[in-house]
């Protein structure tokens, strides 16, 4: 006897875990939808392959207090509601009754089946499989190798300051400006937009249409920099501080480079998450200022730290100085600064932010904004601001989905973008479509480069009267083409062994 009952609260126990198992996946699915918009497999495979040093702790404590609290309660009212029906059958059905307790821990697979299923219909992963099964020939007839393209700078070289500006879409400002708000989150950055040149998808202010491979910041920042997304498929290696990222591939920092241009990456993060020192070390020899570097040089004391590292204010401050010293030397200069207060769930309200709104992420936002026209002004008054191209660029759109519940759903949500001081004007900058991966040859372009055929890796130069290939071949198409397995891609690219 005693041993049925030790069996029977095995079976309990088990099934219990199996049930809080199978709702925390479901609860941690939809915390990821509404805190990281992440619905391809792609880039959970690329974050499992590569470094997440410095990740912000808020992040894991917003999903802990979201996810794991909800399982719980929900597990209890289940057993509460299960071992109440029970005793109620009990009473009148023992048959029934004993059933439920012999088959208690099959209770808890059939949940965790139906948790899995949840998940792969969220993620689509029937669809990437699938997608991967098929071959594409996209890149044999359509990519333009940038290492063997004519490329020449003609006249004074230009310096380049790139902002890579963490999840802001011009989806912040009202309608009035493009975006999806009643209110105008970013008026700065929309006043910035329209006194400069900004890439629209439609007539007013907007952006790139989002394409996959590109939507987080390294896969953006790979996108701009080399014309092509960022996919690994399942079977490459793990990408650590040691391993050669996209060998094969050869971006804007190694152009600029070989044209005697001197490169440097700024963030107040770690560099080292997601393999992104990696990238900027191997294709342009970027010198890496990041939060580690700020602490080994004495610039922040040892232990300060918020949010992931430190936050943009002091960033600025720091990019400011390095510009000085960059400007002071021989070589034109080339610094890409990202910024990371407008992270997902919430951003970070430094000193500076004002507290204008209830919600905390638009006050960030709205912050962001400032700060950037504070940096932009600081600029102009600088002895090199002629001779030098900005290009601000949201690095993709934001993750934080729960921020847009209340916008139409038919608003098209893009990554912001402007450019500053450009060489060359534009001759057809609206109701364009096209991606991340345009900019490539479009920033060459807009600091005086003469590309022949106007197109780098899959990028198409914005400034010309040549179709992207998303304006050729349609976004559909283009995305599901993206998504297939690509030989060219692997072996030329990767360099992935057979």
């Amino acid at each position: 006897m005693i041993e049925k009952l030790k069996k029977l609260e095995k079976k309990y126990i088990i099934g219990t875990i199996l049930v809080f198992i199978s709702v925390l996946i479901i609860t941690s699915v939809i915390w990821g939808n509404r805190t990281f918009s992440v619905k391809t497999l792609n880039q959970i495979i690329f974050h499992l392959k590569v470094s997440m040093d410095g990740t912000d702790s808020g992040v894991y404590l917003d999903w802990f207090l979201f996810s794991v609290p909800i399982s719980l309660l929900i597990v209890v009212i289940f057993n509460l509601v299960l071992f109440g029906i029970q005793k109620i059958l009990k009473r009148n059905n023992k048959n029934i009754s004993n059933f439920i307790k012999r088959n208690f821990v099959k209770w808890g697979i059939c949940c965790l089946v139906c948790s899995l299923i949840f998940t792969v219909y969220n993620y689509n992963i029937y669809g990437y499989i699938s997608n991967s099964l098929k071959k594409t020939d996209l890149y044999e007839n359509y990519y333009v190798d940038p290492s063997s393209a004519n490329i020449s700078f003609d006249g004074k070289k230009r310096n380049l300051i790139h902002l890579y500006l963490e999840s802001v879409e011009n989806t912040y400002a009202d309608s009035a400006n493009g975006g999806g708000q009643d209110i105008n989150y970013i008026p700065e950055l929309s006043n910035l937009a329209k006194e400069n040149i900004n890439f629209s998808n439609n007539d007013s202010i907007g952006g790139s249409l989002t394409i996959d491979g590109t939507q987080w910041t390294i896969a953006s920042q790979v996108s701009q920099d080399m014309g092509i997304p960022l996919s690994l498929p399942i079977t490459s290696s793990k990408y650590d501080t040691s391993t050669a990222f996209l060998p094969g591939g050869y971006s804007l920092g190694e152009v600029l480079e070989d044209n005697g241009y001197v490169n440097e990456f700024i963030c107040g993060s770690d560099a080292d998450f997601g393999g992104t020192s990696n990238f900027y070390k191997q294709h342009g020899n970027y010198i890496i200022r990041d939060y580690k570097s700020f602490v080994e040089s004495g610039e922040i004391p040892k232990d300060y730290f918020v949010f992931w590292g430190i936050e943009d204010a002091k960033l600025f401050e720091f990019a400011k100085k390095d510009i000085t010293n960059l400007a002071n030397g021989s070589q034109p200069f080339n610094i890409s600064i990202t910024t990371i207060d407008t992270h997902t769930p919430d951003g970070y309200l430094c000193s500076q932010c004002q507290k204008n709104h209830k919600n905390q992420y638009a006050n960030v936002i709205e912050c962001q904004s400032r700060q950037v026209n504070n940096f932009i002004n600081w600029c102009k008054q600088q002895p090199w601001y002629d001779n030098t191209t900005i290009v601000i660029t949201g690095d993709h759109k934001s993750m934080s989905e729960k921020f847009f519940d209340n916008i139409d759903s038919n608003y098209v949500r893009t990554p912001y973008n402007c450019i500053i001081n450009s060489a060359v004007e534009a001759k057809n900058n609206k109701n364009r479509s096209f991606s991340t991966m345009d900019m490539y040859p479009t920033i060459l372009a807009a600091m005086g480069a003469k590309i022949e055929g106007d197109r780098l890796g899959l990028g198409t130069n914005l400034f010309s009267d040549k179709q992207t290939l998303m304006e050729e071949l349609g976004f559909k198409t283009l995305d599901n083409e993206l998504q297939k397995t690509s030989n060219y891609y692997n072996q030329k690219i990767l360099e992935e062994k057979d």
